[in-house]
């Protein structure tokens, strides 16, 4: 993935009719792979700015006929962006009609689907609060903690995944 070019990236999340929807959702999966594989967030960072690519994301949320299988890959990136900080939030928040149309898509979600379900699930994951449970990427072995209000919240946190079937650290 280093060879990844972040400006052809940029100009391919920005595509969106016809055929150019085949080019976007590769270059949102090249995306993800990146974000979720590095390990130098300031590298990565770097390499795709939160600055530039949040509201590109976004605006693909706002594209009312982007498919499901587009919005689920868009909104796993930008997960994956608020996995490595919070501060990525105020980006999202810019970007004016963002929020409502992530929660327009949880209102049409079609829970049969496994695309449609996924997408929400991922649009949910979008909403990181106090709420949010830590996770474990087994990949790159490093466990993945949400910025609590505060140490009780996150002890509570902890322990409750820690007990979670499936949740182990080696």
């Amino acid at each position: 993935m280093a060879d990844v070019d972040p400006d052809t990236l940029l100009e391919w999340l920005q595509m969106g009719q016809g055929d150019e929807r085949d080019m976007q959702l590769i270059a949102l999966e090249q995306l993800c792979m990146l974000l979720l594989m590095s390990d130098n967030v300031d590298r990565c960072f770097e390499t795709c700015p939160p600055r530039t690519f949040l509201p590109a994301l976004c605006k693909i949320f706002l594209d009312e006929s982007a498919p499901d299988n587009v919005l689920e890959v868009t909104a796993r990136a930008i997960t994956y962006y608020l996995d490595v900080s919070a501060e990525c939030t105020r980006r999202i928040v810019g970007v004016d009609g963002a929020i409502k149309a992530l929660c327009n898509r949880l209102v049409v979600v079609e829970l049969n689907n496994r695309t449609s379900r996924d997408l929400a699930e991922q649009c949910v994951k979008v909403d990181a609060t106090d709420s949010s449970y830590p996770s474990v990427n087994t990949c790159v072995h490093y466990l993945k903690l949400p910025e609590y209000t505060s140490e009780d919240i996150m002890r509570e946190r902890l322990l409750a995944a820690t007990m979670e079937k499936g949740f182990h650290l080696n």
